[in-house]
């Protein structure tokens, strides 16, 4: 995947990646405005756009997010990980 050229989506009214687990899906603002999120280091790249993967800050954010996941849909974070080598880009 060259990501050489492409930004990272971040910001207001933009999608947001949420993992739990091995798994994530794409969030907008509104949907994950209850829950507090840290950035992972990670990146995922979806239909050509990178962006910034995010996680639960705690416990009980881990849970809602895997709630939003099982009504969303998740998808395997394996299959759509930027390499670090390519984040360098």
């Amino acid at each position: 995947m060259e990501t050489k050229g492409k930004t990272d989506r971040e910001g207001r009214g933009k999608m947001k990646a949420v993992k739990s687990g091995y798994s994530f899906n794409l969030f907008s603002e509104d949907e994950v405005s209850g829950i507090s999120l840290e950035k992972t280091g990670g990146r995922v790249e979806v239909n050509g756009e990178v962006y910034l993967l995010y996680c639960g800050a705690s416990f009980a954010d881990s849970q809602k997010v895997d709630d939003l996941l099982d009504e969303k849909g998740e998808i395997p974070i394996r299959t759509h990980r930027v390499k670090e080598k390519e984040q360098e880009r």
